[in-house]
């Protein structure tokens, strides 16, 4: 991941002026635009290259299938049952190599703006030792950098920032935002010595959840294992939220910014 993040490097710092005016904002506004543009983004891909002609045709024929299994099974008729199971496997073959175009489309997006977003919001700090107990690093927001002082105290890890300090899971002030302390870790590499974890805090990153769901919605809002997933919930609309899935999505990859 790391080596993801260095090819991308380049792009972050393009990110950060483009959207620097948006960043200072916060992240209640940052966020939820960007929510809504790359929804928007992936439905316009969706549309473009999804033959949705074929596409409904498909489901049409799974929702058919499907109920002649059903009432295959409920009447013992097992071997009408297997061979309508077997219909149904060719024609999900078919739906997933027809979203094939579309999904590829979209995950080049993931791959170049995502990590950005989790650089962004839920940053992992590289801090380096400057005594016996302390640590520094620099946190990038918005292409502006300040200082991180990390330091192991009697009392635990103890963050610094701006004149705040927190312990894990407290909260630290920085750039007028509040940042949840995650976690801090020592590591045994060339770089640098420790690793500090933060998340921008904001009401919606407590609501993290689910992520892999709707990740398929958002990947495949035509899709027919979405209408399966809509019946198996009495058929309530499956809420799309791109705030918690870029962020836990993201969260794997490290920060460009070090000291």
């Amino acid at each position: 991941m790391a080596g993801i993040g260095s090819i991308l490097a380049p792009l972050y710092s393009f990110y950060n002026t483009l959207f620097q005016p948006l960043l200072v904002m916060g992240p209640y506004v940052s966020l939820g635009f960007f929510s809504v543009v790359l929804a928007g983004l992936f439905s316009v891909i969706y549309w473009w290259l999804l033959d949705i002609e074929r596409a409904d045709e498909i489901k049409d024929k799974l929702n058919d299938y499907q109920d002649k299994m059903k009432e295959a099974r409920e009447n013992d008729e097992h071997d009408k049952a297997s061979d309508h199971l077997k219909k149904t496997l060719q024609l999900n073959q078919k739906f997933m190599m027809l979203n094939m175009k579309p999904m590829i489309a979209t995950m080049v997006f993931v791959g170049l703006f995502f990590p950005w977003l989790g650089a962004t919001y839920a940053p992992t700090i590289q801090m380096n030792q400057t005594d016996n107990a302390t640590y520094q690093g620099q946190l990038n927001y918005a292409g502006q950098d300040t200082l991180i002082t990390a330091q192991n105290t009697s009392s635990g890890i103890q963050v610094s920032s701006e004149g705040s300090t927190a312990g894990i899971k407290g909260e630290i002030q920085a750039f007028n935002m509040q940042w949840q302390v995650i976690n801090f870790n020592t590591v045994d590499v060339d770089t640098h010595d420790a690793n500090l974890k933060l998340n921008a805090e904001t009401t919606v990153l407590t609501s993290i959840g689910r992520w892999s769901t709707e990740l398929a919605w958002i990947l495949h809002p035509h899709s027919h294992a979405t209408d399966l997933h809509l019946q198996e919930n009495s058929r309530r609309p499956v809420k799309n939220s791109l705030i918690p899935l870029f962020l836990s999505y993201t969260s794997q990859f490290p920060s460009s910014g070090s000291s």
